[in-house]
């Protein structure tokens, strides 16, 4: 390079040239990377809200999952009582009979 007036760049003028020409560079560089973090970002964002909506999903099912093997098992436990209460009523009218004609027996085995 040359100085307007033909001569050459003072040494000083130079050095400062290449500071500003890093300084420039040093700048793009940060520029650069601040865009890169500023993507890396925003893709982190998507990825927790992907993550979140498919944990809600997930747990609608699970959620959905227990409530219907609850629902069966309540049915069954109700089909189970109401067998076991069949059984104790017929044992019930059953012995009641045997009572009655028990009782029936004494009373006109005394009469007689």
């Amino acid at each position: 390079m040359t100085t307007p007036n033909g001569s050459s760049p003072s040494p000083a003028l130079a050095a400062v040239r290449r500071l500003e020409s890093a300084l420039d560079q040093s700048n793009d560089a940060r520029d650069a990377a601040g865009a890169a973090l500023d993507a890396a970002r925003a893709e982190a964002e998507g990825l927790l809200s992907d993550a979140r909506a498919a944990g809600t999903a997930e747990g609608r099912r699970r959620r959905a999952a227990l409530l219907a093997d609850a629902k069966a098992d309540a049915a069954a436990i109700r089909v189970a009582g109401e067998a076991a209460a069949e059984a104790l009523l017929s044992r019930v009218s059953a012995e009641r009979d045997v009572l009655v004609a028990e009782f029936t027996a004494a009373v006109l085995g005394k009469e007689a």
